[in-house]
């Protein structure tokens, strides 16, 4: 515990002697602050012509509402750092929120470019596959263009005329059968 100091100040012109634990320099400071509401005071007609009971009343009362005015203001000093607190409570807990966001979507980014290499990958597949079938498809048209294009080989009529007499004769021959055949059909429907 810090060691009382006893001190000696002149307060309205006379010498006091103050004691406390707090630094020298802080209770002249003190004696200094009274010395001036004092002088303050002096300055008016009514403090100067009251008795000397009446001054200190005046002067504890002057103390007693600078005390009041000040512990209110500390008051709303403080009611406004607890606000500003509660605001940057808020803040942190917002930007822990978004924190998270930010990292939900670095992956959600980061799934979407794997989707989309994947996605390009298979449209590089199905356009090799689409070329290569195009390629397919050419050849398989100038192959049947050629076939259309090669001519038939030409027999010439007597050859024909013997592959239709092996495969029963020719057109004429068959013809010539049926109507013979026809008209002995008619002729047994006649009779």
């Amino acid at each position: 515990m810090a060691e009382k100091k006893v001190i000696k100040v002149l307060i309205g012109g006379k010498v006091m002697t103050m004691s406390g634990y707090e630094s020298e320099e802080y209770m002249q400071r003190v004696a200094s602050y009274i010395n001036s509401k004092i002088e303050e005071y002096e300055k008016t007609d009514t403090f100067r012509k009251s008795s000397s009971d009446i001054k200190h009343r005046m002067l504890e009362l002057n103390f007693a509402d600078n005390y009041f005015k000040e512990k209110m203001h500390v008051e709303e000093l403080e009611q406004n750092l607890k606000e500003k607190l509660d605001q940057l409570d808020n803040s942190k807990h917002e930007c822990a929120i978004r924190g998270v966001m930010i990292d939900d979507l670095k992956k959600e980014i980061e799934n979407l470019k794997k989707e989309q290499h994947e996605n390009e990958k298979t449209i590089l597949k199905l356009q090799m596959e689409l070329k290569d079938r195009d390629r397919q498809l050419e050849e398989h048209k100038k192959a049947n263009e050629a076939k259309e294009k090669k001519p038939e080989p030409q027999t010439n009529t007597s050859e024909k005329a013997e592959s239709d007499k092996e495969a029963g004769g020719t057109i004429s021959e068959i013809r010539d059968f049926k109507d013979h055949r026809d008209q002995k059909q008619n002729e047994k429907n006649r009779r």
